[in-house]
Order: structure tokens, then sequence, then C-alpha cells
């Protein structure tokens, strides 16, 4: 479980920034979903794990906090292992220990702005356009290479007893293991150290004295032989790597005897060993592709891997040719593929940038199902995987959001700051003994004031607010903090009902005597703007759109009072409020 994501002196994001820290419990394998306004520091985030390297930060300057490379960046993980053990993983601009327990892999939209200059005689006339550049699955294609494996060659240079060695050359065809052994290159090359090498002819002089068929001479090797080699590290590591895959040996023997043939090749040549086994994985990693967008091909020709320039690479067709969707979805894919290839540890994490923002309904439901076959994957094979969805929308309020089991964490709240008297006045607003009365002179406006504190205190309401003139006196209190004072918190709730009110008064005084009392026994907001409309009242647009959001704010929701707050911040509303 991750604790805390902590990001510094990274774009956006300085030393002691409000959103410099992350600090949830985030569970692997479910979709996490940080909702955060505009500005808030998302792209901040992305680009700080886009930064990462295995060996370090590499942060370009203009992402330095500032711009300036003097402000040195900084990421930290707070990850709870199996054990419950607490540890804080660091990367810096020198150093990067994240890399030792995490892969991570950062998906963002891919298009950019393409200025185009056409001179005409002597004038020049720009034009721009919208461009999505090659989605690079790889970033170099290895040379072609290939291990020179020869059963005949292992048996001759094992000795009198080669015959015991078993046929590996498919082991070499195997993915998985081309994709371990490639991480363990490092450990490999410790074959050349004297000790290893004489503890490996030790094992196999004491093996040639051995005699009877392949299958006696393999039981009776001892435990006290295979004792020695398992302490030689690449022999453990190589052993530990063929166990983990699918091959049906019946005895450690075998395994250690695999193993040793491997060194033999490795150390025969390790340039070759190292070359062959990058071309093997880019071998099938460009197979899984071609396979993969074989399916797309039907509709979007041409939607498929190739190789440019010594790279692997889908060329996403031009504006002209497909629609804002159809590239949408092509880029999403191609980059969560290549997601798939490259985590490959233990723990993972995805970051999706605002993708989900810009997709249609339709596209929105087949991320969501490519996305969700990932989680699966990364279940099945024991992994886990921390798909982190960054938007600045509400999901709530989406229903083409339906990941199953996912987790919404809303990354600010701003000023805003919920009363938990207003919160328990919302939670009971349907009560049959203040209903009526709650809706009639406590959240819509209403020239008469009415007391009902015996109801209050009989459902542990604030008693004072029985007092509908005492009620008004808070929420405007609270609409004055949040108008007047951008330092101060206020209550969002308060001021989405001060707001309400207010419109409905504005109305309500531009009616005749006869037609007030009929606009205060309307029920809801809409119905009285109508009502006021029949009777020739011009209704400015503001009072409708200010409705989206104080009609969501006088209804108790847990999940409403983060994007109620960043909506009231947004300069644009609180302006329109103010105009009140």
């Amino acid at each position: 479980m991750i604790k805390k994501i902590k990001v510094t002196n990274i774009k956006g994001i300085g030393e002691n920034t409000e959103n410099s820290e992350i600090k949830f419990d985030l569970f692997p394998n479910k979709p996490i979903i940080f909702v955060a306004p505009n500005g808030y520091g998302k792209s901040s985030l992305t680009i700080a794990f886009k930064s990462l390297n295995p060996t370090k930060i590499i942060l370009d300057e203009e992402h330095c906090f500032k711009a300036n490379k003097d402000n040195l960046p900084k990421i930290e993980i707070t990850y709870l292992n199996d054990n419950n053990d607490e540890t804080i993983l660091t990367a810096t601009n020198s150093s990067n220990d994240i890399s030792n327990l995490f892969d991570c892999f950062v998906i963002n939209n891919q298009i950019f702005a393409k200025a185009k200059k056409n001179r005409i005689g002597a004038t020049v006339i720009a034009s721009a356009s919208l461009e999505t550049p090659p989605i690079v699955l790889v970033n170099k294609i290895p040379e072609k290479e290939k291990v020179n494996y020869s059963i005949t060659m292992q048996k001759s240079v094992f000795g009198s007893n080669g015959k015991i060695l078993s046929n590996i050359g498919f082991i070499y065809n195997n993915y998985a293991f081309v994709r371990k052994i490639e991480s363990i290159f490092s450990t490999l090359d410790k074959i050349h150290q004297v000790r290893i090498t004489k503890r490996i002819e030790d094992f196999k002089m004491a093996v040639n004295c051995l005699s009877g068929t392949p299958e006696n001479i393999k039981n009776s090797i001892s435990t006290e032989q295979l004792t020695a080699i398992q302490q030689i590290q690449p022999i453990e590591e190589i052993v530990n790597i063929l166990r983990s895959l699918d091959i049906n040996y019946t005895s450690d023997a075998d395994y250690y005897l695999a193993a040793i043939q491997i060194l033999y090749d490795y150390k025969s040549n390790s340039v070759i060993f190292k070359k062959s086994v990058l071309r093997k994985i880019y071998e099938f990693e460009k197979r899984h592709y071609e396979d993969l967008f074989k399916n797309f091909n039907s509709s979007w020709k041409g939607f498929k891997p190739i190789e440019k320039d010594q790279k692997l690479i889908i060329e996403v067709p031009k504006a002209t040719y497909i629609s804002n969707g159809q590239r949408d979805i092509m880029c999403f894919i191609a980059l969560l593929k290549k997601a798939e290839m490259k985590l490959n540890k233990y723990n993972n994490i995805l970051i999706i940038d605002e993708v989900f923002d810009y997709l249609d309904d339709g596209n929105l439901i087949a991320v969501q199902f490519y996305v969700s076959q990932l989680i699966e994957k990364f279940k099945k094979e024991g992994k886990k995987i921390y798909p982190i969805i960054l938007t600045h929308l509400n999901p709530y309020y989406f229903k083409n959001f339906v990941f199953t089991n996912q987790k919404i964490y809303f990354l600010t709240k701003g000023k805003a700051n919920v009363t938990l008297a207003l919160k328990n006045l919302l939670l009971k607003r349907e009560e049959e003994s203040i209903r009526d009365n709650v809706a009639r002179f406590f959240l819509h406006y209403n020239p008469n004031d009415v007391n009902i504190r015996q109801d209050f205190e009989a459902l542990g309401l604030k008693p004072t607010w029985g007092s509908s003139l005492v009620f008004n006196q808070f929420i405007e209190e609270e609409y004055e903090k949040y108008i007047n004072n951008e330092s101060v918190e206020f209550d969002p709730f308060a001021v989405c009902c001060a707001v309400r009110k207010k419109i409905e008064k504005k109305i309500y005084d531009q009616l005749n005597e006869g037609s007030k009392i009929e606009f205060i026994e309307k029920h809801k907001t809409p119905s009285k703007l109508k009502f006021a409309e029949d009777k020739g009242v011009i209704i400015p647009e503001k009072y409708y759109l200010l409705g989206i959001i104080y009609n969501d704010g006088l209804h108790w929701k847990d999940i409403n009072e983060f994007s109620l707050g960043n909506k009231l911040q947004n300069l644009v509303i609180k302006q329109m409020i103010k105009e009140l």
C-alpha cells in the first residue's frame, strides 16, 4: 500500500507548496482517481513520474520549480510492504531508490500545436494545426543477434557425463525468461571471478566421477554437491528464474545443470549473449504489438507498428483522415499496451493524466475496459499495479465512470470547510416534523420568519437555528466571508443557500403582490423561475447557470464537499455570485 507521495521542486510544486503532498492510503489493483481543479498541480505530478529514469530524476530546466535548475527535484514515496513495514523511497537528481521497488509509466495527451508558414510573394502567412507525434513503442531496435546454443558443445565441455544435460534451446525462446535474465546481467558478470569458476569446475569434476544411466547419475548428485553451487549467486538467481517458468523438471539437479549451461553461454561471449537477449525481447514485444493492433486495422487503416529510424513506432494518421475520438482512443490503447510491456516489477505505478477528460461517452467506456483488463492481468500474475487517473472532472457526476472498486480522492477542498451543524440539517431536512418549514423558510427565500426550535432540538439539530432569522444571519456571514476574504475558510453549502435565496429575492421583488404569494408557494427554484418568466420577469442567464451549483449544494452528499468548494473558487463563478 502507498501511504504518501511527495513531490518537491518540480514544475509548479516547490518546497512547501500546499499541493506537494498526496497523503492517502492507496491500495493496489484498483482504479485510483485523483480529482483536482486545473492549476492545482496534476501536470507537475505527471512530469515528476515521467522524469524518473532507473538511476535518477532527469528534468528539463523549464520543468524545475520556477524554471530554476538550482531548485533540486525530489520525489518521495512512503510505502507499506506486505509485512506492514513502512519504507520511504526517494529519487533525486543524483539517485533513485524508487526504481528498486517500483516500475513507473505515464500516459498523457499526445497532441501538440504545430505552426506552418507559407510565403506568398513577400507575404508570410502562418497557420496552425493540431498534430500527434508518432508513438514510440521501442526507442532503439537492438541488433540482430542470437545465442549460439549447442547441446553437443555443452555435453563436450561438461565432460564424460555430459549425457545428463538436457537440451535447453527452447528456454531462449521464452519471453518470461529473457525478460528476467536481462534484469540480472550485472550479477551474471560475476561469473568471471576465479572463485566462482573453481566451484563450478569442482562440481562438474565430482559429477563426472559418477557412473550409471543419466537418471541414476542425476539422482546420485549429493545434497552437499548441490549446496556448494547453490552458494554461487549467478547460478542461484538463474535457478530462481527457471523455477518461475513452466518447465517440467523433476529434480533440483535439472535446474542447476540448466543454469550451468546458461552461464557457459554467457561466459563464452557475454556481449553476444546480451545482444541476443535484447533482440529476443524486442522480437517478442514487436509480435505482441502486431497481434494487438491487427484487431483494429479493419477500421483504422495503417494503425500498426512499423520500424523507422531504428525505432518501432506507430504513426497516428493526420486529423483529416480520422476523427478526434479515433485518434484519442488509438493513442491511449497504444500507450496502455506499451505500459503493459514496460511495467514488470512486483510493484508498478501507472499515471494516466487527464486522458479521460476529453473522451466521448463511448471511448470513455472503452478505455475503462482496457484499464480493467490490465488490472486483472497484473492480479493474475501476482503483481501489484497502482493505476492513478488524474482528472479535473468529478466522476460522481458522470454515469460513464463505472469502474468497480474505484477509489476517488479529492486532492483539494480549497478554503471550503463544512459546518457540522449545517451538514446535520441537510442530512435531516426530509424529516417529517421539519420538512415543509425547512424547505419554505430555511433553504428558499421567504419574506417571513419561522421559529421551530423545539422540532430542531428533538432531532438533535442546532437549537438556535430553529429560528430562520438566526439561520439566515449565519448563511449571510458565510457568504460575506466567501465574497470578501480569500484567506478565510467558508462553508460552501451555506454560500449555496445564500446564493439561491438572493436570486429568489431579486425575482420576488419584481413581481406584483398577487404573484409574490404564488411565487413563494412554488416548490423548487426552477419552477419559481419559470413562473416568474410567465409573469413577464426577465431572468438573467446566469441565474440558471448558478442553479447548477446551488441545487447540488443543498442536498448533502459525502462526495460533493470538495468539488463544490473548488467550483465556488473558480474566478468567473465567484464574479457571477459577487454581482448578486
